[in-house]
């Protein structure tokens, strides 16, 4: 297999000129990741919008007499927060970080108050699960899960559905939250599943099967 051709890659270089006495002139080149170039910034009509909902709310509504100053500072930044969780300014993980540095830096929560989620267990086992989610991907464990699925219960729909549910109650004593196991173990399967079965959201097919599945596992869950 041939290596990829230079204009496939998204460095971009910046070519920085310096000059030394009675010596020409040298040239250094720094190539950057294409991430950095392909990065436009936060989207100034959503950011706009946030941060103006955050300050309506903060300054110029009137404050209840039984919610304290700091009580109503935060919420405040939390409208600003989900305006732009929904609206997008920047991505979904940028902008909680931006709002989390504004609560820290205008003293309305405390930096351990702040990132005490962090150090919560359930929280890192929703993360790794949605770690092992990718790599089952990207590695087609899912494919061959799904092909055993198939092999065991594929005679009909409903009994794929069944044998999701028997999964879901053998692994839910070991891992109790149900968003870990849905998006980290379940949501690959029936995506490959799905797949095979020639569903998808994208061309009008999902209640092939891909919905069926869905639904069941949400209610099982």
């Amino acid at each position: 297999m041939s290596n990829p051709s230079p204009e496939t890659n998204n460095a971009i270089e910046i070519t920085i000129p310096t000059t030394h006495t009675h010596t020409r002139t040298r040239r250094h080149s720094i190539r950057l990741p294409g991430a950095i170039r392909s990065f436009q910034g936060a989207k100034p009509i959503p950011l706009a919008i946030s941060v103006t909902i955050g300050l309506i709310v903060c300054f110029a509504i009137p404050r209840p007499r039984e919610v304290s100053k700091q009580a109503w500072h935060l919420f405040a930044i939390f409208l600003t927060t989900i305006t732009g969780l929904i609206s997008g300014p920047l991505p979904v993980g940028a902008w909680v970080f931006v709002c989390l540095t504004i609560c820290v830096v205008t003293k309305t929560v405390t930096f351990t108050n702040a990132f005490a989620a962090f150090t919560n267990e359930v929280i890192w086992l929703i993360v790794v699960s949605f770690f092992f989610s990718r790599g089952s991907v990207k590695t087609g464990l899912g494919d061959r899960l799904a092909m055993y699925f198939v092999r065991w219960f594929g005679k009909s729909t409903l009994g794929l559905a069944y044998g999701l549910a028997i999964s879901e109650a053998i692994i839910s004593p070991a891992m109790p939250s149900a968003t870990a196991r849905a998006g980290g173990i379940f949501l690959p399967i029936i995506h490959s599943l799905a797949a095979a079965g020639g569903s998808s959201p994208k061309d009008g097919s999902a209640r092939k099967l891909g919905a069926f599945l869905i639904q069941s596992q949400l209610q099982v869950s």
